[in-house]
Formats: C-alpha cells, structure tokens, sequence
C-alpha cells in the first residue's frame, strides 16, 4: 500500500496549501491507486492457483471408464473424470463389490474392475 500511502502524503501537502482542487485530483488519484493494488493481488492469487491447477494436471491418469487417479496417490483411491473435466473439482467415486462405480456429485457411472465386473456376470451351472 506505500503508492497509496505516499498520495495521501502528498495530498495533505496540497490540502495545507489551499489548493483544493489539486487535493481532490490526489485524493482520486489515490484511490484509483488503490484499487490497482487490490486488482494486482487479487490477479497473483488467481495466478498462483491456476499454476496449481496446471501442476496437479500432470499427476492426473486417465482410464478407459470415466474415472481418474492420481499419479503417487493410492491406486484404490479413484475419481470421476466428469467432474474433473467439467469442474475441476476431485469427488472421490463410490465402488460397489461387482466393481462397478457411480459419482456422489453428477452420478456418472461406469467399470473400475473389470475382472470383478466380468465374475459377477458369470453364471454358474451345477
């Protein structure tokens, strides 16, 4: 905040010496000043989650079926794809026992073991 800081120190120069016009010109100058600062900090946040974003992209493996893991991560642990790609946003899939999955969030569905999928179809004949 110092360009801010600095204007209004000039500003109270000009205020002492009755030049109220210049004071008003200062005065907005500051504050546009100001606002630059908050625009520029708020532009290095968005910055630094978006190197994120693009940092964690590289740790993403896609599968044939709409999920997604993460590179070092639990291999149990999966994600779907859908709201990954839609959203950004990791929501962990739900597995059942026929290895069969669904989302929580947008109730994509799909197969996560194929092995287990295929033996729950198997009928067996006594």
């Amino acid at each position: 905040m110092g360009l801010y800081n600095e204007i209004k120190e000039i500003a109270k120069v000009f205020q002492g010496a009755d030049n109220i016009e210049l004071y008003k010109e200062l005065l907005d100058l500051a504050s546009k000043a100001l606002e630059l600062q908050n625009e520029n900090t708020k532009l290095h946040e968005e910055n630094e989650e978006l190197k994120k974003i693009l940092d964690f992209k590289g740790k993403i493996v896609k599968h044939d079926e709409p999920y997604i893991t993460i590179q070092g991560e639990n291999e149990g642990i999966a994600y779907c794809a859908n709201c990954w790609e839609r959203n950004a946003k990791l929501i962990q899939i739900n597995t059942v026992a026929n290895g069969k999955f669904a989302c929580p969030d947008c109730n994509t569905k799909g197969v996560i073991d194929r092995e287990k999928y295929n033996r729950s179809k198997q009928t067996y004949i006594y």
